[in-house]
């Protein structure tokens, strides 16, 4: 049975293109901070992108190229002249989702007889990550590579982190026959499905740089509204006190009123237009309607994870603060965590939210103690369950995930 792989946050190869003074400037972009040194192609994310095309001169202006704009009604756009696509869909996995090559080595040395390798039965579905789902090519791509590589026959698909919330908008939206006809199995690693807090505080700090190494500021841009306008559900996060700033606590559903306070007003825009609270295909899952085909979530237990923030108090925002820069929280760089259980990248309310919609939690879902939010997608266990998934699925029968 084919697999597709849906990458995590910036972990997809991308293509830019950019029409300025009549001259067009066509280059390759791998976030730096999604993507350590060890799996590029080159020295560095910006070595990359210079040999791809990108002119030395040009280096300074990738950032502002690569923000979004956000309108009076928080709708997101590339800037005009700005066309940001992935490099390629389902065609070489090695240049499309670098990230993932140690789990396509994995599973190209299966003990099971069965063997994917990449390009002929493995393959990779990138995306840009800066937007929200529904909100870039995805779904379309997903089917047309499916059609393509299933061949008639269903394929399976296995997500990480943010790639499991564009899977499961798809799977929510798509054709429920068509999704019948050619998915077999949704299988998620570490999923995000639903609004990140910590990655809140993104939306007013500085963003990402060319230096991996600086963590002075975020791995994305503070418009990317891919993370950052997905609001908070209390039906995730309860009323756990997620931010504080002073005496001042902000639990999920004053998303936007912190946003409002750090002077993110761009992106509280945003959070109004794009909230998953607003969106029927996310509704469904939170009233508990399941998915039309099997699903299976294993993810991180045990590790203290970062879930928002404490910040000492300031000035309140004044009206004409339009920006971070002048609210005050954006000069707190080492501002207290707030942590609760989790992976270590996302916690675990958020990875264990499909227990609200999948059909049978105590079979489906598979918590596995001190295993890290990138560590899972090497970690002997996570990758032996999805293989018998993956077999049981072909089958018409997938074994549960959950222990006996």
């Amino acid at each position: 049975m084919p697999l597709i792989v849906v990458p995590g946050l910036g972990m997809s190869a991308l293509n830019v293109e950019v029409d300025q003074q009549a001259e067009t400037t066509d280059f390759d972009f791998l976030l730096p901070g999604m993507n350590p040194v060890d799996v590029l192609p080159t020295d560095s994310a910006l070595e990359y992108s210079l040999e791809s095309g990108l002119a030395a001169d040009d280096v300074d202006q990738v950032p502002e190229w690569l923000a979004l704009d956000v309108d009076e009604a928080g709708r997101v756009s590339s800037k005009p002249g700005i066309t940001v696509s992935p490099i390629s869909v389902g065609v070489d996995f090695q240049t499309e989702c670098p990230r993932y090559g140690a789990l396509a080595d994995t599973l190209a040395d299966s003990a099971t007889g069965t063997e994917w390798t990449r390009n002929d039965n493995l393959f990779c579905l990138p995306y840009d990550y800066r937007m929200p789902p529904g909100a870039n090519s995805f779904t379309d791509d997903l089917q047309e590579l499916v059609e393509r590589v299933g061949d008639g026959a269903p394929v399976a698909l296995a997500c990480h982190s943010q790639g499991c919330l564009m899977a499961y908008h798809a799977m929510r939206t798509i054709d429920p026959a068509w999704i019948e006809d050619n998915i077999a199995l949704l299988f998620g690693f570490a999923g995000q499905f639903s609004g990140c807090s910590d990655c809140l505080r993104w939306a007013f700090q500085a963003g990402w740089t060319w230096d991996a190494s600086d963590e002075s500021v975020s791995p994305v841009d503070p418009t990317w509204a891919g993370e950052l306008a997905l609001g908070l559900q209390t039906s995730v996060y309860g009323d756990a006190v997620l931010y504080e700033q002073g005496s001042t606590m902000y639990r999920a559903n004053d998303a936007r009123s912190l946003l409002d306070d750090a002077g993110a007003l761009a992106m509280s825009r945003a959070t109004g237009a794009y909230s998953l609270s607003g969106e029927q295909w996310f509704i469904e899952g939170e009233q508990g309607l399941p998915l039309v085909i099997p699903a299976r979530f294993v993810y991180g237990i045990g590790i203290p994870t970062t879930v928002g923030y404490r910040y000492e108090p300031s000035p309140a925002r004044q009206p004409d603060c339009t920006d971070p820069s002048c609210a005050g929280l954006m000069d707190q760089m080492d501002p207290v965590a707030i942590t609760a259980d989790g992976d270590g990248g996302d916690s675990s309310w958020m990875n264990q939210a499909p227990a609200a919609w999948t059909l049978n939690p105590g079979c489906d879902m598979r918590g596995l103690p001190g295993v890290g939010h990138m560590d899972i997608l090497t970690n002997d266990e996570a990758i032996d369950l999805l293989i018998d998934s993956l077999l049981g699925a072909a089958a018409g029968d997938v074994p549960c995930v959950s222990p006996a």
